[in-house]
């Protein structure tokens, strides 16, 4: 999951640039290479304040001993050069998609969708990946984040949730914390038929969470897809 996590930085609302965190899933669609995230994660962002973190190639696990050094990695913010505007699902579907020049080198951090790919059933263990607001944490005039995830069966017709908006699916969740800031986080499966296999496999994009049901919402592949495919020219242009 991670390996097609983008950390996306993002002004503030009042226009200040790199305050805010959010998150987007790198997808390559028919040759594009597209970063998805929620619409309203980048309605408020002229193109040429986003930046982003290319994912980390490699995760390392802390360690029990106690005396073992943090290593620490440094990343620089990667800009768009000459971006191009988020194109936007029509309302209500709460999704958005920033076209990006090829990235050689970097191919492993786009998972490939296809029009063949399909939903799984409700009831499958699913993971969501994400900058939440709590991952943010100052550090003097700037601030430092780690993503974090968790899992849980997958509603796959949204029924958990009795509030709106009511989307897609919904997913469980159990955090020390609220789940504000998981827009635009990927939901991803694993393929168990006939034999379990490592690569994640993006399922839906949450755009939303209902605090009183205790459950993310999003919108899967079949709304994805059509949205992508609605927008094929603009990909393109």
């Amino acid at each position: 999951m991670s390996r097609h996590t983008f950390a996306i930085v993002q002004p503030s609302k009042h226009g200040v640039e790199n305050q805010e965190l959010a998150t987007g899933v790198g997808v390559k669609w028919q040759g594009h290479y597209i970063l998805l995230t929620a619409g309203h994660v980048v309605d408020h962002c002229p193109e040429d304040t986003l930046r982003f973190f290319l994912p980390a190639r490699n995760i390392d696990f802390a360690s029990s001993a106690q005396y073992r050094p943090v290593k620490v990695e440094r990343r620089v913010l990667f800009q768009i050069k000459k971006p191009k505007p988020p194109i936007f699902a029509d309302h209500p579907i709460d999704l958005a998609a920033i076209a990006l020049t090829p990235q050689p080198g970097a191919e492993e951090c786009f998972a490939a969708l296809d029009e063949t790919a399909i939903m799984p059933v409700s009831g499958t263990q699913v993971g969501a990946f994400g900058y939440p607001a709590a991952a943010k944490i100052p550090a003097g005039e700037n601030y430092i984040a780690s993503p974090e995830h968790f899992f849980d069966r997958l509603d796959a017709a949204g029924d958990a949730c009795r509030h709106e908006p009511q989307h897609d699916f919904t997913v469980p969740y159990a955090l020390p914390h609220a789940a504000k800031g998981y827009s635009g986080s990927g939901v991803w499966h694993w393929n168990s038929d006939p034999l379990w296999f490592p690569e994640p496999r993006l399922c839906g994009i949450l755009t939303c969470e209902c605090g009183v049901d205790k459950v993310v919402t999003g919108f899967g592949l079949p709304t994805i897809i059509k949205f992508l495919k609605d927008n094929s020219d603009l990909l393109r242009s």
